[in-house]
């Protein structure tokens, strides 16, 4: 029976131009996950990786935290389809379009009466448009669908286990989006809303684990978060 060990990448830069970059938060939730792997002594087999920048530099401080610790951690894996789905750059390139929609407006007078509550308020919207997107009501030029962001991860979770031997423990790391998706595979779940808002509970850092044998994959635990405490943890 082997282990595969899915791990959201830490806390990006929310708001900022460019999200794609950790935070200095989410370097320190990275080096803290470095340091509870090691202290648990998990040794993974292979290691695999999407190609976004928040992906790769929280799987390089693990890295880093293993080789201070001398442990041996693989030479990374990429898999593009371990990337998270576009709906935030599909919200940049639509949302401005629709300044007339009911719901949109309400929120943004709720918003002028109560700023201090304006991340809920944008946790909302967003969850507003993921919906429509993923229900195919928002279709953007250049944006990879739902639909397909579905299948290739569900690819590359296949291509996993296929290089995955017997006893062999696999460390992913990928986004939230991506790890509701191969979990909503893994629990047979149809309805794609409900896959979409997994992605609402994944904390940064935190990981999930599936138990792959004799081509049978189950889900062990998800969204474990044992190495983070107070304000150390994070949804986004």
């Amino acid at each position: 029976m082997s282990k595969i060990y899915l791990f959201r990448h830490a806390q990006a830069s929310i708001g900022k131009t460019n999200y794609d970059v950790l935070s200095t938060k989410g370097e320190k939730q990275a080096g803290e996950l470095g340091k509870y792997l090691c202290k648990e002594k998990l040794i993974f087999d292979r290691v695999y990786v999407g190609n976004l920048k928040r992906q790769k530099h929280t799987q390089e401080i693990v890295a880093k935290e293993y080789k201070n610790s001398g442990l041996f951690m693989p030479k990374a894996i990429t898999l593009e389809g371990l990337n998270e789905h576009q709906a935030t750059d599909a919200m940049k390139i639509e949302m401005p379009k629709m300044f007339n929609d009911k719901y949109l407006k309400s929120l943004k007078e709720k918003l002028i009466k109560n700023p201090e509550k304006k991340h809920s308020f944008m946790m909302l919207g967003f969850k507003y448009f993921l919906h429509k997107w993923v229900n195919n009501e928002i279709i953007v030029e250049g944006i990879i669908p739902w639909k397909e962001f579905r299948q290739n991860s569900i690819n590359a979770l296949n291509q996993i286990k296929s290089e995955t031997k017997k006893g062999e423990q696999i460390a992913v790391f990928s986004s939230g989006g991506t790890i509701s998706s191969m979990i909503g595979k893994v629990l047979g779940i149809e309805n794609e809303i409900v896959v979409a808002d997994l992605n609402f509970s994944v904390r940064n850092t935190s990981f999930s684990k599936l138990l792959y044998s004799n081509k049978e994959t189950n889900l062990l635990t998800f969204n474990e978060l044992p190495h983070l405490r107070g304000e150390m943890i994070t949804f986004v």
